[in-house]
């Protein structure tokens, strides 16, 4: 499989590196459009159960190709190489449907439409359909609770509405999303946590668990445990929704007085009780603001790209293996543009290519 590229280099990446799965495919995409770089990526999640492409990593793929007229081979299910080519530098408006089918993560489809939509499309609307939350992936509720709050100083404009949740295995949630690109970008600069002045949550549960008050235990544990560490009271607000699956979820943030903003979550399982849920992503939450961080770990795998363009300095709980991969890509591009020093981590941006 070879696709010609006239006067252009190629940038070749394999996909099995580091954390291997589809966090590879969605930064280098994302970044290929906003940087014009053509990409090959070999070897995708051939170390996964499933190796190559599946439907989540597809409609990505295609979504940003259709956004950016790119040139492309091997975009098709449990393809393991894939040659991406943009076309356009800048979009003025686009509006897409996108429906992921079954419980594709949303929150995960969105981390590069974000990027691409904060840099390149003047403005952009999105209707996505697939699942609101799930194990391993960014809960929708994230974006408009931590990522725009923190970014919104920055020169992000975006909003999130939640028409319905998702949960697996059927998904059926929907979401609207509007984003507006960036007209005087600043630094990412996150050094201090502060002091706590908020803690606030949201408990969910699909309506046919409400009999049994799944939300209301998850959010009493979870109030029960972070009562005995803080002064600062938590609310959590309480919701039952009509879903195709049942599931439930606690979603937790905290706020400061330095304009910090540090997440954790928790989903039901089988056999997992609500307590177990609830008390779960408090000790999360307990264990990123102990750590003195100003962002959280999972906040900053997703901030790495951003930084990597806009420059900045953050803090994070822990260097995961999620933020390890999203340097590396982003120095691929960019070169060693990154500097790690115990949590902290500082990049001068690239600015100049944007």
């Amino acid at each position: 499989m070879v696709m010609e590229i006239k006067s252009e280099t190629i940038l070749n990446i394999p996909g099995d590196y580091l954390e291997g799965g589809g966090q590879i495919l969605r930064t280098a995409a994302a970044l290929s459009c906003i940087l014009r770089q053509p990409i090959h990526v070999f070897n995708i999640r051939t170390k996964r159960p499933n190796p190559g492409l599946k439907s989540q990593h597809l409609h990505t793929l295609k979504t940003l190709a259709q956004l950016f007229q790119a040139q492309t081979e091997g975009i098709e299910l449990d393809s393991k190489e894939i040659f991406f080519s943009p076309r356009l530098k800048f979009i003025e408006k686009e509006k897409i449907k996108v429906d992921l089918q079954t419980a594709g993560s949303i929150g995960l489809f969105l981390q590069p439409l974000f990027l691409v939509g904060a840099f390149r499309i003047d403005f952009l609307s999105l209707e996505i359909k697939g699942g609101t939350c799930g194990l391993g992936a960014i809960p929708v509720d994230y974006y408009p609770a931590v990522v725009f709050p923190l970014l919104s100083p920055l020169g992000l404009e975006a909003k999130l509405e939640i028409i319905k949740r998702g949960y697996y295995p059927k998904g059926g949630g929907e979401v609207r999303v509007e984003i507006k690109k960036i007209d005087n970008p600043q630094a990412i600069i996150f050094t201090q946590q502060g002091k706590i002045t908020q803690i606030q949550g949201i408990s969910i549960a699909s309506s046919n668990l409400s009999d049994r008050k799944v939300s209301q235990r998850q959010a009493r544990e979870a109030e029960r445990i972070l009562k005995e560490r803080y002064a600062v009271p938590a609310e959590i607000r309480i919701e039952y929704a009509s879903t195709l699956s049942s599931g439930s979820e606690i979603n937790l943030y905290c706020k400061t007085d330095s304009g910090c903003i540090l997440w954790a979550d928790s989903r039901g399982e089988l056999k997992k009780s609500a307590e177990e849920v609830g008390r779960e992503a408090a000790k999360k939450l307990i264990r990123e603001i102990e750590s003195g961080a100003t962002v959280d770990m999972h906040l900053a795998d997703n901030l790495i790209p951003w930084l990597s363009l806009l420059g900045g300095k953050i803090k994070t709980s822990e260097i995961s293996l999620h933020t390890q991969t999203n340097i590396w890509i982003c120095e691929l591009f960019l070169g060693k543009v990154f500097n790690l020093q115990d949590n902290t981590i500082s990049c001068p941006g690239a600015s100049g290519n944007i």
